[in-house]
């Protein structure tokens, strides 16, 4: 009787364990906001940044309880369902062409549904002879200086958005400079750069470095053309920048109203 007993005690504490763990996962889960995909697929540049892109991803669902699905596969793109699931894609540093035409027209079909997309760097420099996402992204990679690495201020042009809100009138960044093609009429510049500050840029007179689309086909699209260097991953305001990003690709959150 007292071995049955005693069996019985640790019974019911495994159930209160399994109970809590069960429970646990549960806060979890519905602690995430929203879902995203980070999709790091490159058949041209391999940036070696993406090791420290993804980490800070991880680390930003980590803290700001979104939920990340991070992949490298096109396959991901087959399922319809699956990509639907998710609140905002983002291409961190991909290039070619990483999409075939199956999946292409999933992402369209995505993107018509409500879906939203956030482009960082090198995603300007991805299946250029694709007008469509071409216009996704708001504007199409025309080089850079040479040397690529250069010191510049960027002037904030929207300090009422999400992704720009912390950022001062003017900041000093570290970063390859991209100059851009077929820059899109339905654009809201978030960030330009002063091109009397570097050398090599080519777009003196208006030079955008990110922006958004508040509705690009009934979806969300935000760019930013930061994203090279390594270090600039473990740099606070550029956290904070994507972070907003996201978040406003994800929600369509505002700063201020």
């Amino acid at each position: 009787m007292m071995i049955q007993k005693q069996l019985m005690v640790i019974l019911a504490g495994l159930f209160l364990i399994v109970s809590a763990n069960s429970h646990a996962q549960r806060l979890q889960q519905n602690q995430e906001q929203f879902q995203v995909l980070l999709f790091t697929k490159s058949l041209d540049y391999q940036h070696l940044s993406v090791p420290s892109g993804v980490q800070m991803f991880k680390e930003l669902s980590q803290d700001n309880h979104f939920g990340l699905t991070w992949t490298e596969q096109s396959d991901f793109f087959d399922n319809q369902e699956q990509l639907n699931s998710m609140h905002v894609i983002v291409f961190m540093n991909t290039s070619g062409n990483i999409l075939n035409d199956n999946q292409r027209k999933a992402l369209q079909e995505y993107i018509h549904q409500g879906g939203n997309f956030v482009a960082i760097h090198s995603a300007s420099f991805t299946m250029m002879e694709w007008p469509w996402y071409v216009k996704l992204v708001g504007g199409v990679w025309n080089r850079h200086p040479n040397p690529g690495i250069s010191t510049a201020f960027v002037n904030n042009e929207k300090p009422d958005h999400p992704a720009t809100a912390h950022i001062p009138k003017k900041w000093l960044v570290t970063e390859e400079w991209y100059n851009y093609l077929e820059l899109s009429d339905n654009i809201e510049v978030a960030l330009t750069i002063d091109e009397t500050t570097y050398i090599g840029g080519k777009m003196p007179d208006y030079h955008p470095i990110a922006w958004y689309q508040e509705d690009f086909e009934g979806g969300r699209s935000f760019h930013t053309g930061l994203g090279h260097p390594e270090g600039i991953y473990d740099n606070p305001w550029y956290r904070q920048h994507i972070l907003g990003a996201v978040w406003w690709a994800a929600t369509g959150g505002k700063a201020f109203e």
